[in-house]
């Protein structure tokens, strides 16, 4: 089994959910850091311009966005699981919640109270990203305010999904509730300026990170982009099930919906229940298959 290499930066709150994941599962893994923003020119061989953060790669198969990223890692090492079948759905909605509800507040405000430490290359970077001109310092902070009002609305509903007898949201062990929705407030701290006094009232919540604190990163060994990019050259990307295979000869562009970003341009291999895939090539890697989950996800034939 071709090691995980995961292409991350330190201070990437999505990054810390796989790391986390990870760390539960004890795995061995390869560390790539890669640059907060773009470009990112040892990247792109292996994605073709996807731009988010993180990467997984095994071998020559590139997977992307956390959602499939987590599920590729659950069905490689199932021990200790990730969800009970009986609750699996239940997870899979408090994510959804927590990535979108919880996080995006979480992370206008923080990078609002840093602006000025992350500096106007971070700010354009990500107005980019949503096809916005570069903000002013002033509307940095509006949105800062903007987040922190709605934080003050989500923070008591996970105040009161902490209420019960269970150390974890849904159970005695963590889950990937509990580690989609760590990930958000653990962003509040991993900036300069620490942001997580807001977190003073809700005890719950603080105990609660504390116990999911303890988790660690499994076995990381850092490595070079240049060693990850030989990897995916010296393998061959996963034979595809025939039952996962699309009409053949179907060229596609795929991007996220929820961003202005490069689509990712090849010949579509997958095409199953929330997971699309592209065969692409690079001069640098030679042939990859690029991974996506199909929610979230735009797929348009070219």
């Amino acid at each position: 089994m071709n090691q995980l290499i995961l292409h991350h930066y330190d201070v990437s709150p999505f990054s810390e959910k796989v790391r986390m994941v990870l760390g539960l599962k004890n795995i061995a893994w390869k560390s790539v850091v890669i640059p907060d923003i773009s470009p990112k020119p040892d990247l792109r061989p292996l994605t073709g311009g996807y731009r988010h953060t993180p990467v997984l790669q095994i071998g020559a198969d590139v997977y992307c966005d956390t959602r499939l990223i987590v599920n590729e890692i659950e069905r490689r090492y199932p021990t200790p699981p990730l969800w009970s079948r009986e609750k699996e759905g239940l997870n899979r909605v408090i994510e959804v919640w927590a990535e979108r509800d919880l996080f995006w507040p979480a992370a206008h405000f923080v990078t609002g109270i840093n602006a000025q430490t992350l500096g106007p290359r971070f700010h354009t970077d990500r107005a980019a990203l949503r096809g916005k001109s570069p903000p002013s310092l002033r509307s940095i902070q509006k949105a800062a305010d903007r987040g922190l009002s709605e934080l003050n609305v989500q923070l008591p509903v996970l105040n009161s999904l902490l209420s019960g007898h269970h150390p974890y949201l849904l159970g005695q062990e963590p889950s990937l509730a509990d580690i989609s929705t760590y990930h958000a407030l653990w962003f509040l701290k991993s900036l300069p300026i620490d942001c997580s006094y807001i977190l003073e009232p809700y005890k719950k919540i603080i105990a609660w990170m504390k116990r999911l604190g303890t988790i660690e990163h499994g076995e990381r060994q850092e490595i070079s982009a240049k060693e990850a990019l030989e990897v995916a050259r010296e393998n061959q990307p996963t034979p595809v099930r025939s039952s996962d295979q699309p009409p053949k000869n179907t060229r596609v562009a795929v991007y996220p919906s929820s961003a202005q970003t490069e689509p990712v341009k090849g010949m579509l291999v997958i095409r199953a229940h929330n997971h699309i895939a592209v065969k692409r090539s690079d001069p640098k890697v030679g042939s990859v298959v690029v991974h996506f989950p199909q929610i979230g996800y735009i797929v348009k034939e070219i």
